[in-house]
């Protein structure tokens, strides 16, 4: 049996999008060294995410915007706060990118929000620390 945490998304297209990541990160298992295995999924994950994107000082504005700053970082944000987060984030990096190029912001914030949830909430709660986000969206 799988002992990976579940949560109850209604959202399934999310899920169904996380699946389909999880199905692409695996192209990346025949890389033989670890530690370039990790940084080629992360890499893909960024790129999925269009976190490429985004340099540092959008994302501290967007941590500013939503409040985020001024928490300690252990406070535990649920999922609705994070993907506010991400969609100010993501809003704010539609106004930068050519008409053509704009990104689908629910989409992709529902994707990377599901994504930091399996990877980095372990008890289940659907809420994660704000240095986990801090460090997951940094890097």
């Amino acid at each position: 049996m799988d002992d990976s945490p579940t949560y109850d998304n209604t959202d399934r297209e999310s899920d169904s999008e996380l699946d389909s990541l999880y199905d692409a990160l695996k192209q990346h298992d025949d890389i033989r060294f670890a530690t370039y295995r990790t940084a080629a999924k992360l890499r893909y994950i960024q790129r999925k995410a269009f976190l490429h994107h985004i340099d540092i000082w959008n994302m501290i504005e967007a941590f500013r915007e939503n409040g985020l700053n001024t928490l300690e970082p252990t406070t535990l944000v649920n999922r609705a706060r994070m993907e506010t987060l991400l969609s100010s984030l993501y809003s704010n990096l539609n106004k930068r990118l050519p008409p053509g190029q704009n990104i689908d912001i629910e989409k992709t914030s529902s994707l990377l929000s599901t994504w930091l949830l399996f990877t980095y909430c372990s008890d289940e709660t659907g809420r994660l620390r704000v240095f986990s986000i801090k460090m997951a969206l940094a890097v």
